[in-house]
């Protein structure tokens, strides 16, 4: 695949996933044996990248991730994104402040073909705790 395509692949990823809420649609973008690498845990396989995904949308029901920036090289790509949420649910041992914040980050997405194998997030998670 060319960078062109994974880019367009990976802005369909965030769609669609995340701000669309389809979780459904993961198998769509990932591989079954997908690895994605968050910040304060590593989850594997497509149902459980989906169980992840749920519960980070119920922690911020009107979570919307815009994407900057993004660029890449043979088969991975990175997003450099700002996130803006409504902090309703506790979260990675952060208690809910009912508060909206913004905050900014990158992922490093790993391809397979037309899918999405392997992920890595970095974010800012200060804002959660200020």
């Amino acid at each position: 695949m060319s960078n062109t395509q994974n880019s367009t692949i990976a802005r369909n990823f965030v769609e669609e996933i995340f701000n669309a809420r389809n979780t459904e649609a993961a198998k769509n973008f990932v591989t079954p044996d997908i690895v994605y690498h968050g910040m304060a845990e590593e989850v594997r396989g497509v149902e459980d990248f989906k169980k992840w995904v749920s519960e980070d949308l119920s922690a911020f029901p009107d979570m919307k991730i815009t994407i900057l920036d993004n660029f890449g090289d043979q088969n991975k790509i990175a997003i450099r994104w700002t996130l803006k949420a409504t902090h309703e649910k506790d979260f990675a041992d952060f208690p809910a402040t009912h508060k909206k914040f913004e905050t900014q980050g990158v992922e490093i997405l790993h391809f397979e073909g037309d899918k999405i194998k392997e992920a890595w997030t970095l974010s800012d998670m200060s804002p959660l705790v200020q």
